[in-house]
């Protein structure tokens, strides 16, 4: 900790210093009497009661240049002297224009107030695209343009910290994922522009291999889902926006980064809107080698290599295409194709003797993922809104299991084949005091996998499984304005599942449930806003849960239960001009929670099975909040305090596997001039991991320091460009949340993005 917090103050240190000649360097430069040098606008963007508006893009020069709003609803552009007009839009508002003039040294101040839009543009169909206020009760939470572009992020694994509540964590597998308020991995659903991103075989996906730099936004929902997310949202429901345009005009960006172990970084973004035609199209692609070990990482097995880790090199290649069309009668349609191609290494776990025990010594040499998507809207009359969308996927991974950390040799290899279908419609009426929507989502998957075992002639016969599974929900959601103050909201929705093929099992029955939610929210014009809301919600077994073997890592369970939880929540948001903060309170209870545990003896001894407990529960606090002091200042934060427990059949409440009891971060954005400095403090603490031996042993704290510097290097009104550099991990320490698998240790990189 003393080391953790010397490091802090020398980090700060680093950046007040920088700051000095880089702002006498500016002054210098631009004295009265010289030539004319550019100068700022300031101010702030609210609603039409008052509230600030975050992820406002402010943009000038037909969107070629600009910025966006932060958390307190500020922005600050550094522009020529002359004189311009800004453009402020944000979908679900109408869109305003300001003419400012800027002064050589001076700063222009400019608030604006943006009303709500009649309808939306580009829209999911999960939920409209609109960032208007949200009449439900749940935990709905948006990560802006603003922080995206701070985090200089190759993956939405990268941005996953942003999100309160939230911990991100690497497997076993190698997989990265998401975890909301200590869910469950599975019960989390992932969209992108509305279309399920999860592998229904595992209801999972890698979001480390989902690139980050077609994301416009991330919205959550969490806590009482809202119904109309579909089956298996017990955790959350995550949707990834893709990037457009929101005014006239067109718009090339090209990004480039360079890094710790090897890395390299490329994207190429275009966006265009003209007429009644918006489009975007973006190519990445991004590698590096084996990761940096932390210090004192405790590593005494399948780790050769003292400063790397072993077997943590990447390589991610991807393409997105989108385009759409907007009619005049308010109708719109879209479609869009996403295409991932990566390979990987997966860390062993280094804390299991291979003399001992199994140890998944693997690489992905095949991980693809492709996607095609359309959507689109029509109004029915006034008060009527269809909106629809259809999707498919294919996704293949290969993995090798090798005998040994040296590679060399293969064991086995798995084949994974997984096709997906899907739709969804939702038919809303408005009316003057409420809204109910009719909703149906239907998918369909089939899962092929083969498995081929080497011996020392090499591969051997391959034997071949096929498994095939069918998920719906329909249902009924809606609000009603009970009085100036106060709205409901609730939702019932029928959910089922079905595995008409089960490879060399037998059988099963279908599963089907009714899942609920109730809601209330009072809101006041003086900017509080106190909410509560309860439910019940559904998670079947996934195929992988119930047949699934892991290259004999697992003993399949076909006899799995669904989990149900019953989840409620209260909270509370007060913003102001330059002042927002929020807690709320949460709790889940399931029943026949699905955990796992380890064969001490027999056939099976070292191996592991999913088993139900009896149930568990999940109690916590989630605490959020920003401040501007001053307008170059930005201090924003989260913190959740949780107390996971599983309570097993007739027995006493145990702790639970790999579930943090604090999570939280802290951000600083100072942005004083042309410069950008950036520090975020983040931590995780209270983990328990269970031991090959069935016992639980805690897992140290982590305080994880992050620095980032950037400059404007833009010219002129012909282009807009920004240089950075960044510290991830400066004080290399080492996050566990896992036995065996720490996070990696202190890596430095710096990029170049220009915009044309």
């Amino acid at each position: 900790m003393r080391r953790t917090a010397v490091c802090i103050l020398i980090g700060f240190a680093w950046l007040f210093l920088a700051l000095g000649p880089a702002e006498r360097a500016w002054a210098q430069g631009h004295q009265p009497g010289t030539d004319p040098g550019p100068g700022f606008v300031r101010g702030t963007v609210i609603d039409a009661q008052g509230t600030p508006l975050a992820g406002v893009n402010v943009t000038v020069r037909a969107g070629k240049d600009g910025t966006s709003t932060d958390s307190t609803g500020a922005f600050q552009l550094l522009l020529p002297t002359g004189t311009y007009r800004l453009v402020f839009t944000r979908v679900g508002y109408e869109p305003a224009a300001r003419d400012v003039e800027i002064s050589s040294g001076r700063t222009a101040t400019l608030d604006v107030a943006l009303s709500l839009s009649p309808y939306t543009l580009n829209e999911i169909v999960v939920e409209e695209r609109t960032s208007a206020p949200s009449r439900t009760a749940t935990t709905v939470q948006r990560i802006e343009p603003a922080a995206i572009r701070g985090q200089d992020a190759a993956a939405v694994s990268d941005l996953g910290l942003l999100i309160p509540g939230t911990h991100v964590q690497t497997n076993s597998r190698g997989q990265t994922l998401l975890y909301f308020r200590n869910a469950g991995d599975r019960q989390t659903a992932q969209f992108f522009d509305g279309a399920l991103l999860n592998v229904p075989w595992d209801n999972r996906v890698d979001v480390s291999l989902i690139p980050a730099g077609v994301v416009e936004s991330i919205t959550v929902a969490k806590g009482t889902v809202p119904v109309r997310y579909g089956p298996n949202t017990i955790g959350g429901a995550v949707n990834v926006q893709s990037r457009m345009l929101d005014v006239p005009g067109d718009r090339v960006e090209l990004q480039s980064q360079i890094g710790t172990a090897g890395l390299r970084r490329g994207m190429a973004t275009y966006l265009r809107r003209s007429g009644p035609w918006d489009v975007t199209a973006a190519v990445q692609h991004a590698s590096h080698g084996d990761q940096p070990v932390p210090d004192e990482a405790d590593l005494p097995f399948s780790q050769p290599d003292a400063d790397r880790r072993v077997n943590t090199d990447r390589t991610l290649t991807s393409a997105f295409v989108r385009g759409s069309y907007r009619f005049d009668g308010k109708a719109q349609v879209g479609v869009s194709a996403l295409h991932v191609d990566a390979s990987q290494g997966v860390a062993p776990e280094s804390h299991v003797d291979p003399a001992e025990a199994r140890v998944r010594y693997w690489r992905y040499p095949t991980w693809k993922k492709s996607m095609l998507m359309a959507s689109g809207r029509a109004p029915l009359g006034e008060q009527i809104v269809l909106r629809g969308a259809l999707w498919g996927s294919r996704f293949e991974q290969d993995i090798y299991q090798y005998q040994s950390v040296a590679y060399d040799a293969l064991t086995e290899t798995q084949n994974d084949r997984d096709w997906t279908g899907g739709t969804r419609l939702l038919l809303t009426r408005q009316g003057e005091t409420g809204s109910l929507t009719a909703f149906g989502t239907f998918l369909r998957t089939q899962h092929r996998q083969a498995i081929v075992p080497y011996g020392p002639q090499g591969a051997e016969a391959d034997s071949v499984e096929i498994f095939g599974q069918r998920l719906y929900n329909v249902g009924l959601e809606g609000d009603l304005e009970l009085t100036d103050l106060l709205t409901a909201s609730g939702g019932i929705s029928w959910d089922g599942t079905a595995t008409p093929t089960t490879g060399p099992f037998p059988a099963r029955g279908a599963f089907s449930a009714v899942n609920a939610t109730l809601g209330l929210t009072a809101t006041w014009s003086t900017g509080w806003t106190v909410r509560t809301t309860a439910g019940r919600k559904t998670r079947f077994p996934t195929m992988r849960e119930l047949f699934g073997a892991a290259l004999g890592k697992f003993v399949p369970n076909p006899n799995l239960s669904p989990v149900t939880a019953w989840i409620a929540e209260a909270g509370v948001q007060r913003q102001t001009g330059r002042v927002q903060g929020g807690a709320t309170l949460f709790l889940s209870r399931t029943t026949d929670a699905i955990d796992q545990r380890t064969f001490q003896s027999g056939p099976n001894a070292g191996r592991e099975q999913r088993i139900n407990l009896g149930g568990s529960r999940v109690v916590g606090v989630e605490v959020t909040g920003a401040v501007r002091p001053v307008d170059a200042l930005t201090l924003d934060g989260h913190l959740t305090w949780s107390r996971p427990r599983g309570l097993p059949d007739g027995g006493d409440a145990q702790k639970l596997d790999e579930k943090p009891a604090w999570v939280g971060t802290g951000t600083a954005t100072w942005t004083p001039g042309k410069l950008t400095f950036t520090g975020q403090l983040h931590h995780t603490g209270g983990t328990y991991a269970r031991t090959e031996a069935n016992t639980f042993t805690r897992l140290p704290r982590a305080w994880i320091v992050d620095l980032r510097a950037a400059y404007d290097l833009s010219i002129g009104a012909a282009w807009s460009s920004e240089l950075f550099i960044r510290v991830d991990n400066l004080t290399d320490d080492a996050t566990y949340l896992q036995l065996g698998l720490p996070g990696p240790g202190r890596q430095t990189r710096a990029g170049l993005s220009v915009t044309l």
